[in-house]
Protein backbone atom coordinates (compact mmCIF):
# COMPACT_ATOMS: atom_id res chain seq x y z
CA UNK A 1 0.00 0.00 0.00
CA UNK A 2 1.35 3.43 -0.97
CA UNK A 3 2.17 5.50 2.12
CA UNK A 4 0.94 9.08 2.02
CA UNK A 5 3.04 11.75 3.72
CA UNK A 6 1.74 12.58 7.18
CA UNK A 7 2.46 15.52 9.46
CA UNK A 8 3.47 14.62 13.03
CA UNK A 9 3.07 17.25 15.75
CA UNK A 10 3.58 17.29 19.51
CA UNK A 11 2.17 20.51 20.95
CA UNK A 12 2.98 21.13 24.59
CA UNK A 13 2.15 24.16 26.70
CA UNK A 14 5.47 25.85 25.83
CA UNK A 15 6.86 24.30 22.66
CA UNK A 16 5.37 23.00 19.42
CA UNK A 17 7.35 20.29 17.62
CA UNK A 18 6.64 19.35 14.00
CA UNK A 19 7.95 16.77 11.56
CA UNK A 20 6.68 14.62 8.71
CA UNK A 21 6.91 10.95 7.85
CA UNK A 22 6.91 9.68 4.29
CA UNK A 23 7.10 5.98 5.12
CA UNK A 24 5.71 5.48 8.66
CA UNK A 25 9.13 4.28 9.81
CA UNK A 26 11.12 7.49 10.19
CA UNK A 27 10.53 11.22 10.50
CA UNK A 28 12.24 14.22 8.97
CA UNK A 29 12.02 18.01 8.55
CA UNK A 30 11.83 18.55 12.32
CA UNK A 31 11.01 22.05 13.51
CA UNK A 32 10.65 23.51 17.01
CA UNK A 33 8.43 26.53 17.54
CA UNK A 34 7.48 28.57 20.60
CA UNK A 35 3.73 28.46 21.26
CA UNK A 36 3.84 32.05 22.55
CA UNK A 37 5.11 33.30 19.16
CA UNK A 38 1.81 32.39 17.48
CA UNK A 39 -1.77 33.40 18.13
CA UNK A 40 -3.44 30.19 16.89
CA UNK A 41 -2.82 26.59 15.98
CA UNK A 42 -3.77 27.53 12.41
CA UNK A 43 -0.81 29.93 12.34
CA UNK A 44 1.50 27.25 13.77
CA UNK A 45 0.48 24.65 11.19
CA UNK A 46 0.56 27.12 8.30
CA UNK A 47 4.06 28.26 9.27
CA UNK A 48 5.37 24.71 9.29
CA UNK A 49 3.56 23.55 6.15
CA UNK A 50 4.83 26.58 4.23
CA UNK A 51 8.40 25.54 5.10
CA UNK A 52 7.96 22.18 3.33
CA UNK A 53 9.06 23.15 -0.13
CA UNK A 54 7.70 20.74 -2.74
CA UNK A 55 6.14 18.35 -0.20
CA UNK A 56 2.36 17.97 -0.09
CA UNK A 57 0.82 17.02 3.25
CA UNK A 58 -2.89 16.25 3.58
CA UNK A 59 -2.87 14.05 6.69
CA UNK A 60 -1.83 14.78 10.26
CA UNK A 61 -1.51 13.29 13.72
CA UNK A 62 -1.36 15.96 16.40
CA UNK A 63 -0.79 15.53 20.14
CA UNK A 64 -1.94 18.41 22.35
CA UNK A 65 -1.37 19.33 26.00
CA UNK A 66 -5.09 19.25 26.66
CA UNK A 67 -7.95 16.82 27.14
CA UNK A 68 -9.64 15.96 23.83
CA UNK A 69 -13.32 15.46 24.58
CA UNK A 70 -15.04 17.17 21.68
CA UNK A 71 -14.50 19.50 18.76
CA UNK A 72 -13.19 22.41 20.81
CA UNK A 73 -9.76 21.76 22.33
CA UNK A 74 -8.61 24.11 25.09
CA UNK A 75 -5.02 23.88 26.33
CA UNK A 76 -4.58 23.64 30.09
CA UNK A 77 -1.37 25.61 30.66
CA UNK A 78 -1.30 28.15 27.84
CA UNK A 79 -3.74 30.48 26.11
CA UNK A 80 -4.53 28.36 23.07
CA UNK A 81 -7.73 26.76 21.81
CA UNK A 82 -8.93 25.48 18.45
CA UNK A 83 -11.67 23.61 16.62
CA UNK A 84 -10.66 20.20 15.25
CA UNK A 85 -13.32 20.53 12.55
CA UNK A 86 -11.90 23.86 11.34
CA UNK A 87 -8.34 22.56 11.41
CA UNK A 88 -9.43 19.95 8.85
CA UNK A 89 -8.99 22.60 6.15
CA UNK A 90 -5.26 21.82 6.21
CA UNK A 91 -5.66 18.03 6.28
CA UNK A 92 -8.41 16.93 3.92
CA UNK A 93 -7.36 13.25 3.87
CA UNK A 94 -7.22 12.65 7.61
CA UNK A 95 -6.64 14.40 10.94
CA UNK A 96 -6.29 12.71 14.32
CA UNK A 97 -5.96 14.86 17.45
CA UNK A 98 -5.19 13.27 20.80
CA UNK A 99 -3.67 14.14 24.15
CA UNK A 100 0.11 14.63 23.94
CA UNK A 101 0.89 12.02 26.61
CA UNK A 102 -1.34 9.51 24.82
CA UNK A 103 0.63 10.26 21.65
CA UNK A 104 3.92 9.59 23.45
CA UNK A 105 2.52 6.48 25.13
CA UNK A 106 2.06 4.75 21.75
CA UNK A 107 5.86 4.60 21.58
CA UNK A 108 6.36 2.84 24.94
CA UNK A 109 5.97 -0.71 23.61
CA UNK A 110 8.49 0.01 20.85
CA UNK A 111 11.30 1.08 23.21
CA UNK A 112 14.54 -0.92 23.21
CA UNK A 113 16.74 -1.57 26.23
CA UNK A 114 19.03 1.20 24.97
CA UNK A 115 16.23 3.73 25.43
CA UNK A 116 15.40 3.04 29.07
CA UNK A 117 17.24 3.14 32.38
CA UNK A 118 15.90 1.34 35.45
CA UNK A 119 15.67 3.17 38.78
CA UNK A 120 16.78 0.86 41.57
CA UNK A 121 16.07 -2.82 41.76
CA UNK A 122 12.72 -4.53 41.47
CA UNK A 123 11.76 -8.14 41.89
CA UNK A 124 11.19 -10.10 38.66
CA UNK A 125 7.95 -8.69 37.30
CA UNK A 126 5.06 -10.00 35.31
CA UNK A 127 3.95 -8.20 32.20
CA UNK A 128 0.86 -6.06 32.48
CA UNK A 129 -0.43 -2.50 32.14
CA UNK A 130 2.10 0.33 32.00
CA UNK A 131 1.91 4.03 32.78
CA UNK A 132 3.83 6.92 31.24
CA UNK A 133 4.35 10.00 33.44
CA UNK A 134 5.78 13.34 32.30
CA UNK A 135 6.27 16.38 34.53
CA UNK A 136 7.14 19.57 32.66
CA UNK A 137 5.14 22.75 32.22
CA UNK A 138 2.26 20.57 33.42
CA UNK A 139 2.02 16.96 34.60
CA UNK A 140 0.80 14.35 32.14
CA UNK A 141 -0.06 10.68 32.54
CA UNK A 142 -1.24 8.02 30.11
CA UNK A 143 -1.82 4.29 30.54
CA UNK A 144 -0.98 1.47 28.14
CA UNK A 145 -2.78 -1.87 28.33
CA UNK A 146 -2.72 -4.60 25.64
CA UNK A 147 -1.70 -2.00 23.09
CA UNK A 148 -4.53 0.35 24.01
CA UNK A 149 -3.64 3.84 25.24
CA UNK A 150 -5.76 6.03 27.50
CA UNK A 151 -4.95 9.62 28.42
CA UNK A 152 -5.75 10.94 31.87
CA UNK A 153 -5.83 14.22 33.78
CA UNK A 154 -4.52 12.58 36.95
CA UNK A 155 -2.07 15.44 37.51
CA UNK A 156 -5.03 17.49 38.72
CA UNK A 157 -5.64 15.25 41.73
CA UNK A 158 -5.15 17.04 45.06
CA UNK A 159 -1.99 16.27 47.05
CA UNK A 160 -3.00 14.80 50.44
CA UNK A 161 -1.31 15.75 53.68
CA UNK A 162 0.97 13.01 54.99
CA UNK A 163 1.56 12.35 58.68
CA UNK A 164 5.13 13.10 59.69
CA UNK A 165 5.98 15.11 56.55
CA UNK A 166 6.12 18.53 58.20
CA UNK A 167 7.98 20.27 55.37
CA UNK A 168 5.57 19.04 52.74
CA UNK A 169 2.53 19.84 54.85
CA UNK A 170 3.89 23.36 55.42
CA UNK A 171 4.10 23.83 51.65
CA UNK A 172 0.53 22.56 51.21
CA UNK A 173 -0.76 24.91 53.93
CA UNK A 174 1.00 27.92 52.41
CA UNK A 175 -0.38 27.09 48.98
CA UNK A 176 -3.87 27.01 50.49
CA UNK A 177 -3.35 30.39 52.18
CA UNK A 178 -2.20 31.97 48.92
CA UNK A 179 -4.71 30.42 46.50
CA UNK A 180 -7.60 29.42 48.79
CA UNK A 181 -7.48 25.82 47.60
CA UNK A 182 -5.31 22.77 48.13
CA UNK A 183 -2.62 22.18 45.47
CA UNK A 184 -2.85 19.48 42.86
CA UNK A 185 0.15 17.33 41.99
CA UNK A 186 0.58 19.42 38.83
CA UNK A 187 0.79 22.62 40.85
CA UNK A 188 3.97 21.42 42.58
CA UNK A 189 5.39 18.61 40.43
CA UNK A 190 5.99 20.86 37.43
CA UNK A 191 8.00 23.86 36.39
CA UNK A 192 5.58 26.21 38.13
CA UNK A 193 6.06 24.43 41.47
CA UNK A 194 9.84 24.85 41.78
CA UNK A 195 9.95 28.53 42.71
CA UNK A 196 6.93 28.28 44.99
CA UNK A 197 8.55 25.48 47.00
CA UNK A 198 11.86 27.38 47.15
CA UNK A 199 10.16 30.50 48.52
CA UNK A 200 8.25 28.61 51.20
CA UNK A 201 11.38 26.76 52.35
CA UNK A 202 13.63 29.82 52.33
CA UNK A 203 11.02 32.42 53.41
CA UNK A 204 12.28 34.78 50.70
CA UNK A 205 11.82 35.49 47.02
CA UNK A 206 13.51 33.02 44.72
CA UNK A 207 16.44 34.63 42.83
CA UNK A 208 16.92 31.65 40.50
CA UNK A 209 15.30 30.23 37.39
CA UNK A 210 13.82 26.73 37.52
CA UNK A 211 16.87 25.35 35.74
CA UNK A 212 19.21 27.10 38.19
CA UNK A 213 17.37 25.67 41.20
CA UNK A 214 17.92 22.12 39.95
CA UNK A 215 21.49 22.74 38.77
CA UNK A 216 22.53 24.30 42.08
CA UNK A 217 21.37 21.40 44.24
CA UNK A 218 24.94 20.20 44.76
CA UNK A 219 26.14 23.55 46.16
CA UNK A 220 23.02 25.14 47.69
CA UNK A 221 21.24 23.51 50.64
CA UNK A 222 17.90 25.15 49.87
CA UNK A 223 18.00 24.05 46.23
CA UNK A 224 18.86 20.54 47.35
CA UNK A 225 15.88 20.51 49.72
CA UNK A 226 13.58 21.67 46.89
CA UNK A 227 14.86 18.82 44.73
CA UNK A 228 14.45 16.29 47.56
CA UNK A 229 10.87 17.40 48.23
CA UNK A 230 9.97 17.20 44.54
CA UNK A 231 11.50 13.73 44.30
CA UNK A 232 9.39 12.69 47.31
CA UNK A 233 6.23 14.09 45.68
CA UNK A 234 7.19 12.38 42.41
CA UNK A 235 7.65 8.96 44.04
CA UNK A 236 4.43 9.39 46.04
CA UNK A 237 2.49 10.33 42.92
CA UNK A 238 3.69 7.42 40.78
CA UNK A 239 3.00 5.01 43.66
CA UNK A 240 -0.64 6.08 43.73
CA UNK A 241 -0.89 5.97 39.94
CA UNK A 242 0.77 2.55 39.69
CA UNK A 243 -1.75 1.15 42.16
CA UNK A 244 -4.69 2.88 40.47
CA UNK A 245 -3.75 1.46 37.04
CA UNK A 246 -2.38 -1.88 38.23
CA UNK A 247 0.76 -1.12 36.26
CA UNK A 248 2.70 -4.31 36.88
CA UNK A 249 4.30 -3.82 33.45
CA UNK A 250 6.20 -0.79 34.69
CA UNK A 251 6.21 2.92 35.36
CA UNK A 252 7.92 4.93 32.61
CA UNK A 253 9.11 8.47 33.33
CA UNK A 254 9.82 11.17 30.75
CA UNK A 255 9.39 14.91 30.37
CA UNK A 256 11.57 17.99 30.67
CA UNK A 257 11.79 17.83 34.46
CA UNK A 258 12.52 14.15 34.83
CA UNK A 259 16.14 14.11 33.72
CA UNK A 260 17.11 17.19 35.77
CA UNK A 261 15.13 16.16 38.83
CA UNK A 262 16.29 12.55 38.92
CA UNK A 263 19.93 13.07 37.92
CA UNK A 264 22.22 12.06 40.78
CA UNK A 265 19.20 10.44 42.39
CA UNK A 266 19.49 8.11 45.36
CA UNK A 267 17.66 5.29 43.60
CA UNK A 268 17.15 3.25 46.76
CA UNK A 269 15.57 6.19 48.58
CA UNK A 270 13.27 6.93 45.62
CA UNK A 271 12.18 3.30 45.43
CA UNK A 272 11.68 3.16 49.20
CA UNK A 273 9.21 6.05 48.96
CA UNK A 274 7.52 4.43 45.96
CA UNK A 275 7.19 1.10 47.82
CA UNK A 276 6.00 2.66 51.10
CA UNK A 277 2.66 0.91 51.54
CA UNK A 278 1.62 -1.30 54.45
CA UNK A 279 -0.83 -3.28 52.35
CA UNK A 280 0.60 -3.19 48.79
CA UNK A 281 4.35 -3.40 49.35
CA UNK A 282 4.70 -6.81 47.66
CA UNK A 283 3.06 -5.52 44.50
CA UNK A 284 5.01 -2.25 44.50
CA UNK A 285 8.38 -3.96 44.95
CA UNK A 286 7.71 -5.96 41.77
CA UNK A 287 6.94 -2.91 39.62
CA UNK A 288 9.97 -1.60 37.67
CA UNK A 289 10.51 2.13 37.24
CA UNK A 290 12.24 3.34 34.07
CA UNK A 291 13.54 6.69 32.87
CA UNK A 292 13.11 7.00 29.10
CA UNK A 293 16.23 8.25 27.34
CA UNK A 294 14.81 9.04 23.93
CA UNK A 295 14.25 12.40 22.33
CA UNK A 296 11.10 12.99 20.28
CA UNK A 297 9.01 10.34 22.03
CA UNK A 298 5.86 11.92 20.60
CA UNK A 299 7.12 11.51 17.04
CA UNK A 300 7.83 7.82 17.62
CA UNK A 301 4.32 7.37 18.99
CA UNK A 302 2.92 9.23 15.98
CA UNK A 303 4.79 6.88 13.62
CA UNK A 304 2.86 3.94 15.13
CA UNK A 305 -0.41 5.76 14.53
CA UNK A 306 0.56 6.93 11.03
CA UNK A 307 0.84 3.34 9.82
CA UNK A 308 -2.59 2.56 11.22
CA UNK A 309 -4.07 5.70 9.67
CA UNK A 310 -2.52 4.91 6.28
CA UNK A 311 -4.08 1.43 6.42
CA UNK A 312 -7.49 3.04 6.80
CA UNK A 313 -7.93 2.10 10.46
CA UNK A 314 -10.31 4.33 12.41
CA UNK A 315 -8.27 5.98 15.17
Amino acid sequence: MLFKTCLLADLGATNARFSITQDGLSFENEMDLKISDFDSIDALCKHYLTSLKGITVKKAIIGVAAPVIGDLVTFVNCDLKFSIRKLNKFFSEGLYVLNDLALQAYAVNTLSSENIKKIGRAKPFVDGPKILVAPGTGLGLASISIGNVNSTEAGHLIIPKINGEKELNKILDNFYKKFNRMPTFENLLSGKGLKFIYEIISSKDCPFSNEEILNRSDIDATCLKVKDILCYIYATYIRSMALAHGSTGGVYLTGSLTESLLSGLDANNFRSTFEDSASMKDMLTSIPIFIIDLKDLGFYGALVLSIRMNAGEVL
